[in-house]
């Protein structure tokens, strides 16, 4: 398993080596990635897949992982997510990881974390003062399918593209 941490670091509990303890620091991973990273290291062992990162907000957690890599953190059944649950104690989302360049790459990150609700499409706003936020526009009708509030979906959706989104319903 490919993580943000060392492997001895995955397999220790208390402890960062310095260069992990570092990372930590200057806060390129969180305490809440070394966590995930663990957990997943013990349910899924040196399966062929890649945990990027976890963000958390409100009563969910995301976990980021490589392309293809959604099944087998998923678990046979829901296995490695339920026990996931128990640990952390929140709803947890499983999305595959994009390199954010423009609008599609944005619209598919909002498409896997806000299913079941449809999303119409994803514009770039222009601020009047500069700078640009990203606008995710979904169904109205779709309002109540979404996992969670949208502000808290909006929080989740900033801190893995790096960049402002809003979500608007038409």
């Amino acid at each position: 398993m490919k993580a943000p941490i060392c492997e001895v670091c995955l397999k220790t509990d208390d402890i960062l080596c310095p260069a992990d303890e570092k990372k930590l620091q200057d806060g390129v991973i969180s305490e809440l990635d070394v966590k995930v990273a663990r957990l997943l290291y013990k349910l899924i062992g040196d399966a062929d897949m890649e945990f990027k990162r976890a963000v958390e907000a409100g009563d969910i957690i995301v976990i980021v992982v490589g392309e293809g890599d959604v099944p087998i953190t998923i678990g046979k059944g829901g296995k490695n997510i339920k026990a996931l649950m128990r640990e952390l104690g929140k709803r947890i989302r499983v999305i595959e990881a994009v390199e954010v360049t423009g609008t599609d790459d944005v619209k598919k990150l909002a498409t896997d974390l806000l299913y079941p609700a449809g999303v119409f499409g994803v514009n770039i706003v222009y601020k009047p003062g500069g700078g640009t936020y990203y606008k995710v526009l979904v169904m109205g009708r779709d309002r109540k399918k979404l996992p969670e509030k949208a502000d808290v979906l909006e929080s989740i959706l900033s801190q893995i593209t790096g960049a402002e989104v809003k979500i608007n319903f038409i």
